[in-house]
């Protein structure tokens, strides 16, 4: 789809839903009554351009009613003076654990999903939710878990699970397939589809060795014709070098693959301006390709990784003293760096390489939408990278209403209307998500744009966003004046097909 394609689509079903919408106002009654009423608030749906003081009538899990005449409800909650959007929809989350979900629903965040690492099976990714999930969450098809599967017949479903993690040592990160071994993972790539995986899920910079190009290609060919997503954390080069985006770019043009590029600005660095045309020349080309990046400028993963192998001072183009354990917040010096990678892998560190500059050009970028690339969050006495908890209050508070390089209506479209857009093709419900409109799911955030403002820091990240007063999820209202509600669970697993 190219640019142009996008935008008379984006106009098209802006005009579908403003004549939907005065249908279903006809329809709802001033005698309707509705399970929850949102009354007075200023509706903004970036999906039907919709900006206006309105009133929302939910019944069960579903917006059955916008109207401009007031409405009847079983509860109502007045958002005079507030805004009242669809809920963010997380593209990349790691943090599925019960506390993750606790602080990603107070920045507003309505469903997460793993698309960058996966899970296989799919179901794998609620290990650490359970049966309490505060908000929606899903995930992608995890070739990762597939390759362990196949070399070493190792069951890891997920990045974390059952008190275990992801090790880079293992044959998945390390070892290269001949050819029976790539037929076997094409299998198995099929079955996580079918088992409900949103795309597949490709940490190839994680896997730099040990994908051959005969591999890598068979993959893209799997997914062009299975219909599936890749989403992709390329491979990473010296900073700012092209050739991990360029390499997957090339490959989707002659498979045919549908493509996402995982925190973009983050593998960019400074060459984000030519990362930002290789994507607008490939949208052009026809190529079906999307990316998004997150608020901060430091990125955050294992002190284990792959790329830790190689020339990372070059790659990233810092020291030590750039680099900070994330569970203790010190910074550190190559003796500890390397005691630390021998006995603890798995440790999470946050490296500073980012600048605001490169940040807000991939920001304001018409092809970006908003992932957090939360990391995992088990408890509060282990540090976490802040963007696990702040990303979506901060793009606001920064961006919007501090420097004024987004409108708020591009912003929310961001973080709400083109994530749900760019998944529906995979993951049918999605045509239901990150729109205010009848028929829509109940999926909705409330706050002050005035004050909403994220608090969670490098050094103390667990301080949640403020300014946000109300999420419903299905309908359900998970937090109420900036306050979790008790013993209310409404999530639910989102899955492809």
């Amino acid at each position: 789809m190219t640019k142009n394609q996008f935008v008379v689509g984006h106009r098209t079903e802006a005009w579908v839903c403003v004549l939907l919408a005065c249908i279903f106002s006809i329809q709802a009654s001033a005698e309707t009554s509705f399970d929850l009423v949102i009354a007075n608030g200023r509706v903004i749906d970036p999906a039907s351009s919709t900006d206006a003081m309105l009133h929302v009538g939910i019944i069960d899990n579903r917006i059955v009613a916008v109207s401009e005449s007031p409405l009847s409800g079983t509860e109502t909650i007045d958002a005079k003076g507030k805004v009242v959007t669809a809920g963010f929809i997380d593209l990349h989350s790691h943090a599925q654990t019960q506390l993750g979900q606790q602080f990603q629903v107070r920045d507003g965040v309505t469903t997460a999903l793993d698309l960058e690492a996966g899970a296989s099976p799919v179901a794998a990714v609620a290990n650490n939710i359970s049966d309490q999930a505060l908000i929606n969450f899903g995930a992608s098809a995890s070739y990762a878990s597939m390759r362990a599967k196949v070399l070493s017949n190792t069951e890891q479903p997920y990045i974390f699970f059952a008190g275990k993690s992801f090790s880079f040592k293992d044959a998945a990160f390390t070892k290269q397939m001949d050819e029976a071994e790539i037929a076997r993972a094409m299998r198995h790539v099929g079955l996580g589809i079918d088992q409900g995986g949103i795309g597949i899920g490709l940490l190839l910079d994680y896997l730099d060795d040990a994908v051959s190009d005969g591999e890598l290609e068979a993959l893209f060919t799997t997914a062009a014709d299975r219909r599936a997503p890749l989403f992709i954390h390329i491979r990473r080069g010296i900073a700012g070098d092209p050739s991990g985006l360029i390499e997957v770019i090339e490959l989707a043009k002659r498979t045919g693959a549908s493509i996402h590029i995982c925190h973009l600005s983050a593998s960019a660095m400074g060459g984000i301006d030519n990362f930002l045309e290789l994507v607008d020349e490939a949208l052009v080309a026809g190529v079906d390709i999307s990316a998004e990046s997150y608020p901060y400028n430091a990125g955050s993963t294992s002190i284990g990784a792959d790329v830790f192998n190689r020339d990372w001072q070059s790659i990233f183009g810092i020291t030590y003293s750039d680099v900070q354990l994330a569970e203790t917040g010190e910074f550190f010096t190559k003796a500890r760096w390397d005691e630390v990678r021998a006995e603890d892998p798995g440790a999470t560190i946050i490296h500073h390489y980012g600048r605001e500059d490169w940040t807000q050009r991939a920001m304001v970028s018409s092809a970006m939408m908003i992932g957090s690339d939360a990391m995992p969050i088990f408890s509060k006495k282990i540090k976490s990278h802040p963007r696990a908890i702040g990303t979506f209050s901060r793009v606001l508070a920064e961006y919007v209403r501090g420097s004024k390089i987004l409108s708020l209506s591009e912003a929310l479209s961001k973080m709400s209307y083109l994530p749900a857009k760019r998944l529906e093709g995979v993951a049918p419900k999605f045509k239901r998500k990150g729109r205010i409109q009848p028929g829509a799911d109940a999926d909705i955030v409330i706050f002050d744009v005035d004050s909403i403002r994220d608090r969670a820091t490098y050094d103390q990240p667990y301080s949640p966003s403020t300014g946000i007063t109300a999420v419903i999820v299905n309908g359900q209202l998970v937090v109420n004046q900036g306050i979790i509600v008790p013993n209310v669970f409404p999530g639910r697993i989102v899955i492809g097909g």
